[in-house]
């Protein structure tokens, strides 16, 4: 099921794929042919001491296997044509699948799962399509047409032979019901391993820093022992079976081989020339080898299956949020905010956010403080649209958000995270993402406002400085504010900051929130710390603690009301003044 679900792919390029059969089949006729001219060579011409009748015979068994190795090639060439196509539109459509996927689709499907279903399983539904099928064709029909000219030839040798050929096909089936299972769990440790990998190599520095090398190589290597052993079980039934298959048709052959050339050395009237032994010697191993190919094909169908069926179980992933038919679209927001008796919770864990509600008017900059887990990201989230509320309501301008696009949200909405995310290219590239059309004075000018133009104009290549994988070659503090860069230029009409300021020091990080705090456009912005020095100048803060709104206020309302944000307060004072003593 899940191969011809997948094989609707095939479906524009169905003539290449008609004319690719209709050769295979041609070839696969000629091929056919040959055991009767070489019936024709031994009895007319071997037999009959016919000089003449073995060169035209010899000649038409060469002639018939050049014309039919040109006509396979053609369609081979043809095969690779349609299944390359259908790849290709296979991973365009699976990563736009993925492009549309919300944050809890990726809580469920992690990275390197994914990759191995956009790389190895499409890889693996490719292969089939292109050997697997060509196999499988052919095989087929060189089984009917063998079977049909052996009982042409010789009817009860044909029985024999059928018998033989029905054992194995048992054989077969039984073999297929034990290795699907197993092919399924080589590719599921083979996600596990991948998963592993990439975790450690995004993560490498993490574990370098805790010293973890030993523990990783040791989690690695159970992974790839599991994956190992799982193959190593696979191969050993293929190897088992493969040569067992070939041991019986090669039985099979040596069973006609005796009682043809019993028939043969009969007296006259036995029914059977030397020349047809010889062509029902050929048929018999036309007709048994197709099996044996067929085992082969079923290697490929179950692997090809089993890929097939996780390609499918992405594309049929509905995406954890869908946008409202005829959403409202508006080409700008005012920044206006509303949270009304809001909670939310992922998955089926504990409400992260409780029944919290809360107004920003348009262009107010306000500071969210809390401790660890008390739900400021996950405020920052719902306003970005990137999870809807488990109940409540959460408004934009007055609007539900979810009356409201996805473009017109999240296009108007800039987000920036405390774990910053470079791509490889340059420092100019990387700033322009959001905006790429922005000129350089533009782009200077972001960079100035986020404290990023001193250090890039210092590089020795300034704008064209190439950025490595994930932002190498940047310090922390320099990839942040080059992320804080990019998000100025996009000119969002609300600008969220989710503790972007953590690599920064005191300095620069209260020059960035001056110059964010008073930028040319007002815009609501909302920063996002756990450092009162990061939020005590926005014209209100709001205190979070466990989920619920605890207080909300300008800084010194909130040193006289709010226990929790006096106590922070007096906390990272204490410290600070330690740390400069």
């Amino acid at each position: 099921k899940e191969i011809i679900r997948i094989a609707a792919f095939l479906k524009p390029y169905a003539g290449r794929m008609a004319a690719a059969v209709a050769m295979l089949l041609l070839s696969s006729a000629v091929m056919l042919a040959q055991p009767r001219l070489t019936q024709w060579a031994v009895d007319s011409g071997i037999t009959a001491g016919s000089i003449r009748t073995v060169l035209l015979a010899s000649l038409a068994v060469l002639l018939s296997a050049a014309a039919g190795s040109v006509i396979m090639y053609l369609s081979g060439t043809l095969l690779i044509r349609a299944s390359q196509g259908a790849g290709y539109d296979i991973r365009n459509r699976l990563f736009a699948r993925v492009a549309s996927f919300s944050f809890a689709n990726f809580d469920r499907f992690r990275t390197g799962e994914l990759m191995v279903r956009l790389n190895s399983d499409v890889n693996m539904v490719v292969m089939f399509f292109r050997m697997g099928f060509f196999m499988m064709i052919q095989a087929v029909f060189f089984l009917v047409g063998a079977v049909l000219l052996m009982f042409a030839t010789n009817p009860r040798l044909a029985t024999v032979v059928a018998a033989v050929m029905a054992g194995i096909f048992v054989l077969f089936v039984l073999f297929s019901r034990v290795i699907r299972p197993l092919f399924m769990k080589v590719r599921e440790a083979l996600d596990r391993l991948n998963n592993t990998l990439q975790e450690n190599l995004a993560g490498a520095k993490l574990v370098r820093a805790f010293s973890r090398q030993g523990l990783e190589k040791e989690k690695f290597g159970r992974r790839n022992r599991e994956f190992y052993d799982l193959s190593l079980k696979v191969g050993v039934f293929i190897g088992i079976i493969m040569p067992f298959l070939m041991l019986v048709a090669n039985l099979a052959l040596l069973l006609v081989l005796r009682m043809g050339g019993a028939a043969v050395g009969a007296a006259a009237g036995a029914g059977m020339s030397l020349g047809e032994l010889t062509a029902f010697s050929n048929y018999a191993m036309m007709a048994v080898f197709p099996i044996v190919m067929l085992a082969m094909v079923l290697n490929f169908l179950i692997m090809a299956s089993a890929s097939a069926g996780r390609i499918s179980e992405v594309l049929a992933a509905e995406p954890g949020l869908t946008e409202k038919p005829g959403a409202a679209s508006p080409a700008s927001l005012r920044g206006a905010i509303e949270l009304e008796n809001v909670s939310f919770r992922y998955g089926e864990g504990e409400h992260a956010l409780h029944e919290l509600s809360l107004s920003i008017l348009p262009g107010e900059r306000i500071g969210l403080i809390g401790t660890t887990g008390s739900g400021k990201s996950t405020l920052a989230s719902l306003i970005c649209r990137f999870y809807d509320v488990t109940q409540g309501t959460l408004r934009l301008d007055g609007r539900d958000v979810r009356e409201l696009s996805f473009d017109a949200v999240r296009g108007r909405t800039v987000l920036v995270l405390q774990e910053t995310v470079l791509f490889s290219g340059t420092i100019a590239e990387n700033i322009r993402f959001g905006r790429p059309e922005a000129t350089m004075e533009e782009v200077r000018e972001a960079a100035r406002l986020a404290g990023a133009l001193e250090f890039i104009l210092d590089k020795q290549k300034q704008w064209e400085e190439p950025v490595g994988e994930r932002g190498m070659g940047l310090s922390g503090g320099q990839r942040q504010r080059i992320a804080i860069a990019r998000a100025i230029l996009a000119r969002p009409d609300i600008l969220i900051l989710d503790d972007v300021s953590s690599a920064l020091d005191l300095q620069t990080e209260s020059r960035i929130i001056d110059n964010l705090y008073n930028l040319p456009e007002r815009r609501t912005t909302i920063v996002i710390s756990q450092k009162v020095s990061a939020v005590q100048k926005a014209d209100r803060i709001v205190v979070l603690d466990g989920g619920r709104l605890q207080a909300e206020g300008s800084h010194l309302e909130l040193l006289r009301t709010s226990p929790l944000y006096r106590e922070i307060y007096e906390t990272q004072s204490v410290e600070a003044e330690e740390a400069g003593a």
